[in-house]
């Protein structure tokens, strides 16, 4: 179609091979229980798939990629994400004006779809994250679903695509005819990367629309909509979002039901909705390899998942001590003057950010940890920059939650494929995809000047 040939001068994701790697003597941070932390290892990448994490690997014919004075470990994976509405940067700062940017949903066209999607995934990759959940809440047709798909697929990211019943006003219902067609899409498309939920926003529409995904074996179903009055038909698939301002009988629920977290660290503080009640969910019953961090939007805020990790642990920790001054915290942890509980750990809020998106999505046997035979979806963090320090001995798990940020993401491999080295995107130029958005941006404001109306539906 139209949007796979708008790419920039690099190979597309899916184009570029699949090699063999052998990362080399770095600090691997492997989020597998059973491998632990080697605090200088090597991580043996062959055609997509994770064959070796050890000390010392023997890979002869592999490229060697040098990971001294780095982390290596799993990419992050965001389990909620309207990337639809990447491209209104700029125009929102709080809940009432970036609801009041729905409206611009009726001015895209299915290019615009392709290149906000395409946006938000190439900030995905320069930050880190290997895999996403894209709640594509914005669509008015198959077109716009295709497009968004495709831009999906042209990222290189693994990807949940939550194919939308759309916002109120533009009259899209998913059925399983549309369903189907998606399925058909991805399976001749999608690279084995890329695959299906439902994102349902018509809250009528709930109970069919949960059957039709059912029946078709879908993973995810995202209901941001009311369901208090379909109770019966919450379950493990099931993906709660948000969550600031919980009562404890609706995290009761959450937890009874098994569904599964996508908390909001970075937008539900902005909106003054409150923290990210990570214990406040633990506390209630919920699991905690059932809670995954969610980007949201990144019309407001930037993707990075390292400032998630540090929100969420500060919130865990206010919520661990909420009768606490400072003066307690010195009085009890430096003067031992008092009990002291366990607070929340930065390792925790790791899992979390990488296994924990994992499980949330139902892709914890493909991706989240360095396990041999899960897929190769691996970055290396820097330690050697100025706001880190690789000093021998130390945790660098403190440093990743404490320190780092998007800046210190040397390479970024996604199912086997190289996407970012050396601190530089190979498969995206961020300068030609950032100059698409604008324009993208400057379309939709200028289509939604000259005519207001609900029925203006640009179709080129």
């Amino acid at each position: 179609m139209a949007q796979r040939r708008a790419q920039t001068s690099h190979d597309a994701p899916d184009t570029a091979p699949r090699g063999e790697y052998l990362i080399r003597g770095g600090h691997v941070l492997s989020v597998d229980p059973e491998i632990g932390d080697i605090a200088e290892g090597d991580v043996h990448v062959r055609d997509g798939v994770i064959t070796g994490v050890a000390q010392k690997i023997d890979a002869p014919d592999a490229e060697v990629i040098d990971a001294r004075d780095c982390v290596v470990m799993p990419g992050f994976v965001d389990v909620h994400w309207h990337m639809w509405n990447s491209v209104m940067r700029g125009m929102s700062h709080d809940a009432v004006q970036y609801f009041g940017l729905f409206h611009l949903a009726q001015f895209y066209t299915a290019r615009d779809h392709y290149w906000a999607v395409r946006y938000a995934a190439t900030e995905a990759v320069n930050a880190g994250l290997t895999a996403c959940h894209n709640w594509a809440h914005g669509l008015r047709d198959f077109a716009d679903a295709e497009a968004e798909m495709q831009a999906l697929a042209d990222s290189g990211l693994r990807a949940r695509f939550g194919y939308g019943d759309t916002l109120p006003g533009l009259d899209v219902s998913i059925g399983e005819a549309e369903l189907k067609r998606a399925l058909a899409w991805l399976d001749e498309h999608g690279d084995g990367r890329v695959s299906l939920g439902i994102a349902i926003q018509n809250g009528k529409a709930l109970p069919e629309e949960v059957c039709v995904a059912r029946g078709l074996g879908l993973r995810t179903i995202a209901p941001h909509t009311d369901f208090s009055g379909h109770l019966d038909l919450v379950g493990p698939d099931f993906l709660y979002t948000h969550g600031a301002g919980a009562s404890a009988e609706e995290i009761a629920f959450v937890a009874a039901t098994g569904m599964k977290v996508g908390l909001c660290p970075s937008t539900d503080p902005l909106v003054g909705a409150g923290l990210p009640p990570l214990q406040e969910m633990l506390a209630g019953g919920v699991r905690f390899e059932d809670i995954g961090f969610s980007v949201d939007v990144n019309c407001q805020t930037a993707v990075d998942p390292f400032a998630s990790m540090r929100i969420l642990l500060h919130a865990a920790r206010i919520a661990q001590r909420p009768e606490t001054s400072f003066t307690d915290v010195v009085a009890q942890d430096f003067f031992g003057d008092g009990p002291q509980a366990p607070l929340m750990h930065p390792r925790e809020v790791i899992e979390l950010a990488t296994l924990g998106g994992a499980r949330v999505l139902g892709l914890d046997e493909v991706t989240g940890s360095l396990t041999p035979g899960k897929r190769a979806d691996v970055i290396l963090v820097r330690t050697d920059q100025i706001n880190m320090l690789p000093a021998p001995g130390n945790d660098p798990s403190l440093q990743l939650v404490q320190s780092a940020g998007p800046a210190n993401v040397d390479t970024v491999i996604a199912d086997g494929r190289i996407l970012k080295q050396d601190g530089r995107l190979r498969h995206a130029d961020a300068a030609a995809v950032s100059a698409q958005a604008v324009a993208t941006q400057v379309g939709i404001r200028e289509r939604a000047s000259r005519d207001a109306s609900p029925d203006a539906r640009p179709r080129t």
